[in-house]
């Protein structure tokens, strides 16, 4: 794809991390690519913005198999953690902030949200959008010291391609 280096990276974490308050634990799974439930088959790249709006970022993608019900309870999960969840601890050394953002105009449901961890100067943002039965999780972090943003040229193209591939949406 234009404007981006394409590599592997290793989608699914060693293991899982606690997040206190539990309500916030969905947020916690998506930022360290290890849903529950654990998706079929992952797998992951990672896009290196080289020129373009988003030079200097990296967007994390991670396609997740599962079957239609799997994928479903992964987004409904996500909406209802991103409802009462706005800061927990957990997984990094330091409180996390969570702020919903205006989610992508991609595949059958999606949502985004920042993540803004206390000491680190700025936040994260990730995307996770359903299609079918494949769950696609996008994590953009910045180099540039500006904000992260989510490439939405990455985003569609990756939903695009998977769409064409599994014969569209649900």
């Amino acid at each position: 794809m234009d404007n981006f280096q394409i590599a592997d990276w290793p989608a699914r974490s060693h293991g899982g991390s606690r997040a206190e308050p539990t309500a916030c634990q969905p947020v916690e799974n998506m930022r360290i690519a290890y849903p529950a439930p654990a998706p079929k088959a992952i797998v992951g790249k990672v896009a290196y913005a080289t020129s373009g709006p988003s030079v200097g970022s990296a967007t994390t993608i991670g396609l997740m198999a599962y079957d239609q019900s799997g994928a479903e309870r992964i987004l409904s999960g996500l909406h209802a953690s991103l409802e009462k969840c706005t800061s927990y601890d957990g997984g990094v050394p330091a409180r996390t902030a969570v702020q919903a953002v205006a989610a992508p105009d991609a595949g059958d449901d999606a949502l985004a949200f920042q993540l803004n961890t206390e000491g680190k100067s700025q936040p994260d943002l990730i995307a996770v959008v359903r299609t079918g039965a494949t769950v696609v999780l996008f994590i953009t972090a910045s180099g540039t010291g500006a904000p992260a943003e989510l490439p939405d040229n990455l985003v569609t193209a990756q939903i695009n391609k998977l769409e064409r591939i599994s014969g569209g949406r649900s």
